[in-house]
């Protein structure tokens, strides 16, 4: 019964004493403790007084509080919110849009890739996005723009983010993964783009570019970087 109200849009509350033991929890115990540890909510317990990030399709936030001299952590798990949360979502992909990627990148919403060190982005853009529209008009464009944005969320893993940047522009951040695990994805998305763009009778073609936690880690110089490696694959394109 639980496990079928987790699913809902429910909010799930649960209180932690300083020895990080449940309080309170507005679900079973042992089901609260199993979110905790999935969510990977211990990690973040050391931090900040207020913590927000999302994990797959959850909100959560962490409050600490002191009372009588004793340290508290409220905790809200919340699905709704992801619902709701339509400005920080892309209308066309339903891919995460520019704004949540501002609010990760300036610290008003954790997002749990940040909580390990390895991590890497792909930048992707549609080379022929201009072209499609100038041809079949913007309609067709967007729906150019939806087949690229499915093709992301089929390609990677639910812990990892997928953002549409902005126009034509994409980016993928994957949790725990170095170069050759980034490239295979890349090569995943450009299969999935075809195949879907093959349904539509479509031709949509991208450029990518990777940058990777082992030579950068913030996260505006990894966008740089992935861009230049982006503008050399599309300069391979040009000259092959």
């Amino acid at each position: 019964m639980h496990k079928e109200r987790y699913g809902t849009e429910e909010i799930i509350q649960i209180v932690l004493n300083h020895e990080n033991k449940i309080q309170y929890s507005s679900i079973n115990n042992g089901e609260a403790y199993n979110h905790l540890k999935k969510l990977h909510i211990f990690d973040r317990l050391s931090e900040s007084s207020y913590v927000q990030f999302s994990y797959g399709k959850r909100w959560v936030t962490i409050n600490k509080i002191i009372i009588a001299n004793q340290k508290y952590y409220v905790i809200t798990i919340d699905s709704n919110n992801y619902k709701c949360s339509k400005l920080l979502i892309d209308s066309v992909t339903g891919l995460y849009n520019r704004n949540y990627w501002q609010q990760i990148n300036d610290g008003s919403i954790y997002h749990h890739l940040y909580s390990k060190k390895d991590f890497s982005l792909i930048f992707i853009d549609i080379d022929n996005l201009k072209e499609i529209n100038d041809t079949f008009g913007h309609l067709v464009g967007d729906k150019a723009i939806e087949i690229v944005g499915q093709a992301i969320k089929n390609s990677i893993r639910k812990e990892d983010l997928g953002i549409r940047y902005g126009g034509d522009e994409f980016i993928i951040l994957l949790f725990n993964q170095h170069k050759k695990a980034a490239k295979r994805v890349t090569e995943r998305v450009r299969r999935e783009i075809r195949k879907l763009a093959v349904e539509q009778g479509m031709n949509i073609q991208i450029s990518a570019g990777i940058a990777c936690t082992d030579c950068l880690v913030d996260l505006e110089d990894m966008i740089k970087m992935a861009d230049k490696n982006l503008y050399r694959d599309q300069l391979i394109k040009v000259n092959s």
